[in-house]
């Protein structure tokens, strides 16, 4: 299973509506289980950027405000990696 996340950092996308626009310049960070992706888009909020979407094989598809949602709820097992996972995680090219 792949989940994909599309988050920016800065002022390249401020609305919905621009990040629907940019979204086919933009490469979605792949991740092999949707908490890796709720784990990094926590982190991109954490650093001032934003998680627009992550979209998944199995037709999981959050958008800005359910993964807001789902990382306030869950927040506090997100915060923590999973042992042996660290070096499991691709390597994001955006940075």
């Amino acid at each position: 299973m792949t989940y994909r996340l599309w988050w920016t950092v800065g002022y390249v996308c401020t609305s919905e509506k621009e990040f629907l626009a940019a979204k086919h310049r933009l490469l979605p960070a792949p991740y092999e289980m949707l908490d890796d992706a709720l784990r990094r888009a926590r982190q991109v909020g954490q650093a001032g950027g934003v998680a627009w979407l992550i979209e998944g094989d199995d037709r999981t598809r959050l958008n800005r405000a359910a993964i807001e949602k789902t990382i306030e709820k869950r927040g506090s097992e997100l915060a923590v990696e999973p042992a042996g996972r660290s070096s499991e995680r691709p390597f994001d090219h955006r940075a």
